[in-house]
């Protein structure tokens, strides 16, 4: 599933911009022609981020039309 590839990119993403901050929220636009599962993205996201300043952060998912996958917006505490 690269779903977990995805997700382990994201994570990465987020917690290199946070700068060791705490995220609490990652908004990601996916577009429908990406072949990503959303619930499966999410549950990859979940074991990806586990032990990383995004742990246990709420991923939202925006379904768009295209390929995209990209990160729209981060909330950090």
């Amino acid at each position: 599933m690269h779903e977990l590839g995805l997700a382990m990119e994201v994570v990465e993403i987020v917690t290199r911009r946070a700068a060791g901050a705490s995220v609490r929220r990652v908004v990601v636009e996916v577009g429908a022609l990406a072949a990503v599962l959303p619930d499966a993205l999410s549950f990859s996201f979940q074991l990806a981020s586990e032990g990383t300043s995004a742990a246990g952060a709420q991923l939202e998912i925006i379904e768009l039309d295209g390929h995209e996958l990209r990160i729209r917006e981060m909330e950090i505490v």
